[in-house]
């Protein structure tokens, strides 16, 4: 008889994962995704994930202060190019080398997060959904075997609304006392909204949408749709991303994990990190 041996935190996050966000919806051409450093020294009895935008000091901190943390979600990839050296003199290698060290691997699903049908894109658009003819991804993944999957998000409106219209659902939906705004024309109606979670103007070019919506752009990029008519809302990067966290994936990854095979004993715990913030304030 087979012994089945334990799966052990990170790569049951991982396996887990693939029911949210598969890792091939990413932008492997430039983008990297999945685990980023695996701990040799896993406890099992470990099943507390910690969730964040980005893996700052502080947010290791608070990892290691965690009474049972096993994995930290970074949505944003701590290692993002080759890295000829690990060292305790680089604070974000730092970070890692402690986590590892401590039994805390680390995985990063970044732009999978952003291309899965009920991703950061699909919660963005919500606000405008009542008033939506149609919402389809920008650019839609190919040869991915998950309907309606894709990057961004344009939405084509039934019923036309004013600019300060969307930026009021913009702030409501994100918590926010401030945008930032650039309006070509302050009385032309919008009638369609182009989406992207974090820096959008890449993803914008070639894009025809009466206003784009995103965390940042260029000056040259906002300047370059101004003088097209299309209005700009940007909400700054990570503003656009972090809400997600609490609002829809602290309790469908907690979830998928406590369901999964793997996790038949239960007990898994999600939580979203306290100390990571976006590194800029309106002051």
């Amino acid at each position: 008889m087979s012994v089945k041996l334990p799966v052990s935190p990170i790569q049951h996050v991982k396996r887990v994962w693939e029911k949210i966000a598969p890792l091939a919806l990413a932008d492997h051409s430039w983008d990297n995704v999945g685990i980023m450093i695996e701990s040799p020294v896993p406890n099992q009895q470990h099943k507390q994930v910690l969730l964040t935008i980005d893996l700052t000091t502080a947010v290791c901190n608070e990892a290691l202060a965690l009474p049972s943390c096993s994995v930290v979600v970074s949505y944003h990839p701590p290692i993002f190019r080759g890295l000829k050296s690990m060292t305790l003199s680089d604070p974000l290698q730092a970070s890692l080398l402690k986590l590892a060290a401590r039994g805390i691997s680390v995985f990063s699903p970044h732009t999978s997060l952003d291309a899965t049908p009920k991703g950061i894109n699909t919660w963005l658009v919500e606000p405008f959904k009542p008033y939506a003819s149609s919402s389809l991804p920008i650019v839609p993944s190919e040869g991915a075997e998950v309907e309606g999957a894709g990057m961004g998000k344009i939405v084509q409106l039934k019923e036309k609304l004013s600019v300060s219209q969307i930026v009021s659902m913009v702030k409501q939906h994100l918590s926010l006392e401030f945008v930032q705004l650039s309006v070509p024309d302050e009385e032309r109606p919008i009638e369609s909204i182009a989406v992207c979670a974090g820096s959008g103007g890449s993803m914008f070019k070639g894009v025809k949408a009466d206003l784009l919506f995103t965390g940042e752009m260029s000056h040259h990029e906002v300047l370059a749709a101004k003088a097209a008519g299309t209005a700009v809302i940007l909400a700054n990067h990570t503003n656009t991303e972090r809400p997600y966290l609490t609002k829809v994936l602290q309790g469908w990854l907690q979830k998928e994990l406590n369901d999964a095979e793997e996790g038949a004993e239960g007990n898994w715990e999600v939580v979203v990190s306290q100390t990571d913030a976006d590194p800029l304030r309106t002051v």
